[in-house]
C-alpha cells in the first residue's frame, strides 16, 4: 500500500546521504567497475552520494523526470505532495504489527529505484550478462564507471513513514476492462492487507467498473466477504469497458469521503486512472490513486511477472497439446493455435 506514498522531489535540489546513485558506483578512481547480481528485475539500493538533480516537468500529464550523473534518469510518479505541501506523516502501522515486526528492516528507502531494462531486454545489451536459472533469468549488471545508467523507476514497497492514519482511511477498489485470471485474488489481498496489516476497516468495492462510481453501486469489503473469492473466476465486483466520466467519478469519490482508490485494469484503465488523478489534483483533494496493472501478456518492465500470466500459459498449453494430438492423428495434419500477447511474445514463448 505504501508504494503510493513515494516522497516528493523538489524542482531543483541537492541530495546527499543517500542520493540517486547506485551502490555499484565507486567514488574511488582505482576501481574500474563493480557489479550487482539480481534475479529478473528485482531492485537495488542507491547509496550515499552527493549530486544535484533537476526536475524537468511538474506537469502531472508528463513524466516527472529527475536526472543525475552518469546518464542516470529517474521517471518519478505523481504524488499528492506535489500539490499539497507540508503534509504531516505518521509511523507505518507495520512497525507495530507482530506478523511484520521481525522483518521491519524490509522498509523501502526513499531513494531506492529499479532499472527500466528487464531480463528480456538485457540479453544483448552492453554491460549486462544473463543466464537462465529454472524459470527465471539471472541478470548480472556490470556497471562501468562511465557507462550510461539509463532510465529508472522509484521502487514500490512499504515506507517507514506514511501520510494517512489508519483510522482516517476510506479505501475503494474497482476492476475495469476485460477479465484476467487472479482478479479476485488481488481484491482479496488488498482487503486483507488493509485490514490485517494496516488496521484499515473501511473498504468499498465499486461494482461494474468506472461507471459504478456515479451509479452508486458499492459493496462493503471485509475479510469475511472476500475470504474464499480467490477460488472463483472473474471478479466479484463486476467489470465493464468505458463509462469513464471523470467529473462524476471524482464527485463520487469526494462525496463518499474516499481517500485511497485502487484501480485494477489494463492500459486504457490506467490512462483513466491518470486522468482521475489530474482532476483530484485540480481540486486539491488529499486522495491517492494506485493503479494495479492487469495483463496476461507479461509485458510490463521492472516486475518479474504480472498476475494471471501463469494461468494463461497453462491454458495455452492445453490448447496446443490438443491441437498437437489432432494433427498427429491424421495424415499431413496441421495444428494451428493463435495466441494473444501484444508486442512481448512472452505468452507464446513459454507456452
Amino acid at each position: 500500500m505504501d508504494s503510493i506514498f513515494a516522497p516528493k522531489s523538489s524542482s531543483t535540489s541537492t541530495l546527499s546521504s543517500p542520493a540517486f546513485i547506485s551502490r555499484f558506483l565507486e567514488a574511488s578512481s582505482s576501481r574500474k567497475f563493480s557489479s550487482l547480481t539480481f534475479v529478473g528485475s528485482r531492485p537495488f539500493r542507491y547509496s550515499s552520494y552527493s549530486t544535484t538533480f533537476s526536475m524537468v516537468s511538474n506537469d502531472v500529464s508528463k513524466p516527472k523526470i529527475i536526472s543525475g550523473d552518469f546518464g542516470y534518469v529517474l521517471e518519478d510518479v505523481p504524488h499528492f505532495t506535489d500539490y499539497i505541501p507540508g503534509l504531516a506523516t505518521c509511523s507505518n502501522p507495520l512497525q507495530d504489527n507482530p506478523a511484520y515486526s521481525v522483518v521491519k528492516q524490509y522498509f523501502v528507502h526513499v531513494d531506492d529505484s529499479v532499472p527500466q531494462k528487464n531480463a528480456t531486454s538485457l540479453l544483448n545489451a552492453e554491460g549486462f550478462r544473463s543466464e537462465m536459472k529454472g524459470d527465471e533469468w539471472s541478470v548480472r549488471i556490470v556497471a562501468h564507471k562511465d557507462s550510461p545508467r539509463g532510465i529508472h523507476f522509484r521502487r514500490a514497497g512499504p515506507r517507514q513513514k506514511v501520510y494517512f492514519d489508519s483510522d482516517e482511511v476510506h479505501a475503494c477498489i474497482v476492476t475495469c476492462g476485460g477479465l484476467c485470471p487472479g482478479l479476485n485474488t488481488v481484491i482479496r489481498e488488498i482487503v486483507y492487507s488493509l485490514y490485517h496489516m494496516y488496521g484499515v476497516s473501511r473498504v468499498l468495492g465499486i461494482e461494474g467498473g468506472y461507471r459504478g462510481f456515479y451509479a452508486r453501486n458499492t459493496i462493503a469489503l471485509t475479510p469475511k466477504v472476500v475470504n474464499d473469492i480467490h477460488k472463483r473466476g472473474g471478479t466479484i465486483l463486476g467489470t465493464s469497458r468505458g463509462g469513464h466520466d471523470t467529473s462524476k467519478i471524482v464527485d463520487s469519490i469526494q462525496d463518499r469521503g474516499i481517500n485511497q482508490v485502487y484501480i485494477i485494469g489494463g492500459d486504457g484503465t490506467q490512462k483513466g486512472a491518470s486522468v482521475i488523478f489530474e482532476e483530484i489534483r485540480r481540486r486539491g483533494l488529499k486522495v491517492v490513486v494506485a493503479g494495479i496493472p492487469k495483463t496476461i501478456d507479461n509485458d510490463i518492465p521492472v516486475i518479474d511477472k504480472s498476475f494471471g500470466f501463469d494461468t494463461a500459459v497453462e491454458e495455452a498449453q492445453r490448447a496446443i497439446n490438443a491441437a498437437h494430438v489432432e494433427a498427429e492423428s491424421v495424415e499431413n495434419g496441421i495444428g494451428l493455435v493463435k495466441l494473444m500477447g501484444r508486442y512481448s511474445g512472452m505468452l507464446q514463448f513459454l507456452s
